[in-house]
């Protein structure tokens, strides 16, 4: 642990960074904000899912656009959650303080999940922006108690892969759930 030399009394004594004693208490906060998150991203997408399908069971849906629009919000939700079982999982992970400055591009993950659920469901906006703020932190800090440095490009890319590829995974099971949707 990175260390900070104070005087006291004329004499040097080392205290623990102060940084990096609040670094574990954050990372263990946001893995449970990852957890309420997903309740709610779950409890919603039930919701909707149990809408769009007794709907999807009962009409002609060929020609519907509000049950396009309703399909596209419950494959965002996927998406959401996807994304955010993601996020926990490698927090959960993290058991250096080295591989703190690895989720940086989690933080724009949650960042591009947060406004493409925006309009969508208003009950996890301003878990995700804590999260994000919160992770915004413990990075910022550990980078600074390893004196890492952040490609901005880099993460932002990488999130907006794994968003791509998150979005193949919604739209799979959207297509299994509703096979004669024509969206």
């Amino acid at each position: 642990m990175v260390a900070s030399s104070i005087f006291v009394n004329d004499s040097v004594q080392v205290l623990p960074n102060p940084y990096a004693l609040t670094i574990k208490p954050r990372l263990e906060y946001s893995i449970y904000v990852t957890g309420i998150i997903l309740e709610k991203l779950e409890s919603e997408r039930e919701s909707i899912h149990g809408n769009n399908y007794k709907f999807y069971s009962q009409n002609d849906i060929t020609d519907s656009a509000d049950f396009v629009k309703q399909v596209e919000s419950e494959s965002s939700i996927i998406v959401a959650i996807e994304a955010i079982k993601i996020v926990k999982n490698a927090l959960i992970s993290v058991s250096q303080i080295s591989k703190l400055t690895e989720i940086a591009s989690l933080i724009s993950l949650i960042r591009m999940v947060n406004s493409n659920i925006y309009g969508i469901i208003h009950t996890t906006r301003h878990d995700l922006v804590e999260l994000s703020t919160s992770l915004g932190s413990i990075v910022m800090d550990s980078g600074c108690l390893l004196e890492a440095t952040f490609d901005f490009k880099q993460t932002n890319s990488e999130s907006k892969q794994i968003l791509a590829e998150l979005n193949l995974i919604a739209e799979s099971k959207i297509r299994k759930q509703y096979p004669n949707l024509n969206s």
